[in-house]
């Protein structure tokens, strides 16, 4: 069973009074996962938007990205969810969250007689159509997809070991880029490194049950402490302080065979 305490420093601040206004939007499960998503990456972040593209929203909530384009409009139009910048080729449409629920559109309102959706002062954003941009289009390549898809995944990485504060790094480095997607392209998922991360993370603080404290930044620990780390190694079990157990290295040095991410360090 999971142990979830908000004791940890993990969690979400959002208003009572949003909570119970969007209980009674009556939203289906597609519409209400978008909303959970939006609010994770901008309430859970401290900031009141972020880029979020349809592909990220998908992966995000597990629905398929014609779903997410066909429900993000709804909310959208109903002045839920507000566009605060446009998509462009190079980044992702920006949401946000309306918090003025008095402005949010009913149940029984009409697509065509809403019209844009935008906050004041901002210009007005297109319905996403056959014109839409590389990151939203239909005409989209597998192969941008991918790219997309991966980006938006190493972010969330890059996000979840900031949250640690293990060792917080200011800004997300190609170096440290490289290492995350050497790692997916070498078959780990975002749940498996988010997981190992955790593990790590539980371990090194927790001195009276394990004896690892080594500190690792993302890099060092993607290339050396990932193997180790994540779930099916059994970490609880190797670095639990038991008085036969063979202790590991304090200060863990680089062993075996190069793999494709070595490239990245340097």
């Amino acid at each position: 069973m999971a142990d979830v305490q908000i004791d940890s420093g993990e969690f979400t601040r959002i208003a009572n009074s949003l909570l119970e206004k969007s209980a009674q939007l009556h939203l289906n499960g597609t519409q209400y996962s978008i909303i959970l998503t939006v609010w994770r990456f901008t309430y859970g972040f401290q900031r009141s938007e972020h880029e979020m593209s349809v592909s990220f929203l998908a992966n995000a909530t597990g629905f398929s990205g014609r779903a997410i384009k066909k429900e993000l409009k709804v909310l959208i139009d109903r002045n839920i969810l507000l566009v605060t910048k446009e998509n462009t080729k190079a980044e992702s449409r920006t949401l946000k969250f309306n918090k003025d629920f008095d402005t949010w559109l009913g149940n029984n309102h009409s697509p065509q007689k809403v019209g844009n959706n935008h906050s004041p002062g901002e210009q007005s954003i297109p319905c996403e159509g056959n014109n839409s941009s590389p990151h939203e289009g239909n005409d989209r390549s597998p192969k941008k997809e991918k790219k997309e898809i991966y980006k938006e995944n190493i972010y969330i990485v890059f996000s979840h070991w900031n949250s640690k504060k293990i060792i917080t790094h200011k800004t997300l480095t190609e170096k440290i880029s490289g290492h995350i997607n050497a790692r997916f392209e070498e078959g780990y998922s975002v749940h498996e490194i988010l997981e190992a991360v955790d593990n790590y993370d539980t371990i090194l603080k927790d001195n009276e049950k394990y004896f690892w404290t080594y500190k690792w930044g993302l890099s060092d620990f993607l290339v050396r402490g990932l193997d180790k780390f994540k779930t099916e190694s059994d970490p609880f079990k190797n670095y639990a302080n038991k008085g036969q157990q063979t202790r590991g290295p304090t200060n863990p040095k680089r062993t075996g065979s190069s793999t494709k991410y070595d490239n990245f360090y340097l």
